[in-house]
């Protein structure tokens, strides 16, 4: 440090000593080599001494950034992608775009049926405890950027949910219940984070659910269902609140759905090794002691089918079944993962 210093030093006792500035006379090559060597090593000080200012508690690091912002646009992309595929698929006349999970469980073993019920649908026979379980959805695009730039696409979507006692011979095999779930949606993607969570994609439904039937065994209701889906990393989180449309007291096949399935649906996913996944479905209303949960694990077999073990606790599984408590584990197949290009599906 010494040698790069003295010049500059030097220079200036002489200019205060001879009664003259630097301004004043015009500086040599190596008086203006040594200043200019001086600011350089000043500017790195300083630089020096910023860094140690910043620590990593206050202060992301620039590599940090980097990778956030690395992260937001691999999401964007994601997202993007799912999007588009799912455009092309509407287009494409012998494509069918899916909507929920699509699974097949043929071990489905609930260790509570309700044999009440199912006295009504066969009175000859008891309900056996093993049968299939599986769900089908799909959803059509309507309407493409419905609010223009900032999007909107509406859509139709229907799922179907069956329980079949395939296993029941003296029963004569039959479907002990099935829930049809039509519904109109409006979907909006989007890019806001917060605390390092990212709300990439907003739904808003109107849904009606029933099981198809008439008199005592008649269940439905119509809902207005608001969908947000946030992910950090591989953790996805999507709540679901909704608000029963009310019907008068004649047409009100189950005025009590409420106390059981309550206002809305919360969902925990994890991925999980890359290709395997964790999810976890609360519903209930926990001021009247009831809940409803659902685990899901499922894990790539091959080409597009997963392997698909869930079990089911608590209220709510079926809408014939929705003030009884059902224990049930169903292992089988699925085809869409929860975590595709992105997003995530219930």
């Amino acid at each position: 440090m010494m040698p790069a210093r003295f010049p500059l030093c030097a220079a200036l006792l002489m200019a205060s000593l001879s009664g003259t500035t630097l301004a004043a006379e015009p500086l040599s090559e190596v008086e203006r080599q040594a200043i200019e060597a001086r600011i350089a090593e000043l500017e790195a000080e300083m630089g020096a001494l910023r860094q140690q200012l910043q620590t990593p508690e206050n202060t992301p690091s620039a590599t940090a950034v980097l990778a956030d912002d690395d992260t937001g646009q691999e999401l964007e992309e994601a997202v993007d992608k799912r999007r588009q595929l799912e455009r092309a698929s509407a287009k494409n006349p012998y494509a069918i775009t899916t909507h929920k999970r699509n699974y097949w469980f043929p071990l489905s073993y609930n260790a509570t049926p309700n044999e009440g019920v199912f006295r009504d649908v066969n009175d000859d026979s008891d309900a056996d405890r093993a049968e299939m379980k599986f769900q089908f959805s799909v959803k059509f695009n309507l309407v493409e950027d419905l609010f223009g730039d900032v999007g909107g696409d509406l859509h139709f979507g229907y799922t179907q949910r069956s329980w079949w006692q395939a296993y029941n011979a003296d029963a004569s095999s039959p479907f002990r219940e099935t829930n049809y779930e039509p519904e109109v949606f409006i979907d909006f993607d989007n890019s806001t984070s917060l605390l390092g969570w990212t709300n990439i994609h907003n739904r808003l439904s109107f849904n009606h659910q029933s099981n198809g039937r008439s008199g005592e065994l008649s269940r439905s209701w119509n809902r207005l269902i608001l969908q947000s889906s946030f992910t950090n990393d591989d953790w996805t989180v999507v709540l679901a609140p909704h608000w029963r449309i009310p019907e008068s007291e004649g047409e009100d096949d189950n005025p009590d759905i409420h106390k059981y399935l309550g206002y809305g649906d919360i969902t925990v996913a994890k991925r999980v090794n890359d290709d395997n996944e964790l999810s976890l479905m609360l519903r209930g209303n926990p001021g009247e002691g009831n809940l409803g949960t659902q685990l899901d694990y499922s894990w790539p077999m091959f080409g597009s089918i997963r392997g698909h073990l869930q079990y089911y606790y608590g209220y709510g599984e079926s809408l014939i079944d929705y003030d009884e408590r059902t224990n049930r584990l169903s292992l089988g197949f699925s085809l869409n993962p929860l975590f595709s290009y992105g997003g995530l599906e219930r």
